[in-house]
C-alpha cells in the first residue's frame, strides 16, 4: 500500500457521526422487530401498512403508499393481502364512489395490540439503563433534530410530532 493509501485509510477511521448512529439504530430496530413480528404472522410490509392505517383510519391507498414511500401498486398488493386476511377493509368514499377508504377490522385489534406490545418491549430493551431524565432529554433532543430538519426542507414534509411520536 502506498503512503497515500495509508493516509486515506487513517482518515476513514473516524467516530461514527450522529446521523450514522441514528440510521444504525433504525436498522437494528427494524431487524429485531421483524423477527418478533413474524411470530404474529406478518411481514414487515404488512405490519407497516396496518400501523399506518391505524394512525389514519379512512386514508386512501395513495395516502398509505405516500406515507410508506412505496409505489401505489406495491401498497395495493399488500392491502389486497391484508384484506384477504380480514385485517383491513376497503369502504367506498361517500364523497367519491370511485375511491375507497381503508379501515382496520375487528380482527386487526388483537394483532395491533400484539404489535404494540412487541414495540414496547423492544423500546424497553433499547432504553435499558437510561433514567427517566435521560429518556426525556433524548426525546427532546431528537424532537429538536426533527424540527430542524423539517424547518430547513425546501419542500413540504408529511411529519406530525405529537405525544404519540411520529
Amino acid at each position: 500500500m502506498t503512503r497515500a493509501g495509508q493516509d486515506a485509510g487513517k482518515t476513514l477511521k473516524t467516530t461514527p457521526s450522529i446521523p450514522f448512529r441514528i440510521s444504525w439504530i433504525a436498522r437494528l430496530q427494524t431487524q429485531r422487530f421483524d423477527v418478533r413480528a413474524k411470530d404474529v404472522g406478518l411481514t414487515r410490509a404488512q405490519w407497516r401498512v396496518i400501523a399506518t392505517i391505524a394512525f389514519d383510519e379512512g386514508a386512501m391507498q395513495s395516502d398509505v403508499a405516500s406515507r410508506l414511500e412505496v409505489a401505489n401498486v406495491t401498497a395495493g398488493r399488500i392491502i389486497d393481502r391484508l384484506e384477504e386476511m380480514q385485517l383491513i377493509e376497503r369502504r367506498a368514499d361517500p364523497a367519491d364512489r370511485r375511491a375507497n377508504r381503508l379501515y382496520l377490522t375487528a380482527a386487526a385489534g388483537p394483532v395491533l395490540e400484539r404489535l404494540t406490545e412487541v414495540g414496547a418491549q423492544e423500546e424497553a430493551a433499547e432504553l435499558k439503563g437510561l433514567s427517566n431524565a435521560d429518556r426525556a432529554l433524548l426525546t427532546g433532543l431528537l424532537d429538536r433534530m426533527i424540527a430542524n430538519m423539517v424547518g430547513t426542507n425546501d419542500r413540504p414534509v408529511d411529519v406530525a410530532i405529537d405525544s404519540e411520536g411520529i
